[in-house]
């Protein structure tokens, strides 16, 4: 019996390539797992039009969070905000 697994990937790995290319729909945009500790929650911020930043909510209280696009980055996708 297998192990259910939980994958938070933006593209996961375990869907076949001939399903994924039957799939038709908006194309996804890019985001950023968020750790909210003010309420120990997860949640994605999205990549705003201009690509210069990341910018959310957390689920729960609401605060806002920004987080700029660098040129020396990271490949990171999941980050604590405190």
């Amino acid at each position: 019996m297998e192990t259910p697994r939980l994958d938070l990937s933006s593209v996961p790995n375990s869907t076949p390539q001939s399903n994924r290319e039957q799939t038709s729909g908006p194309k996804s945009r890019p985001f950023l797992g968020i750790r909210f500790d003010c309420c120990r929650t997860y949640g994605r911020i999205y990549r705003s039009d201009s690509g210069m930043y990341y910018k959310g909510r957390c689920p729960k209280c609401l605060k806002k969070i920004k987080v700029m696009v660098g040129s020396g980055g990271t490949g990171q996708r999941f980050f604590n905000a405190s």
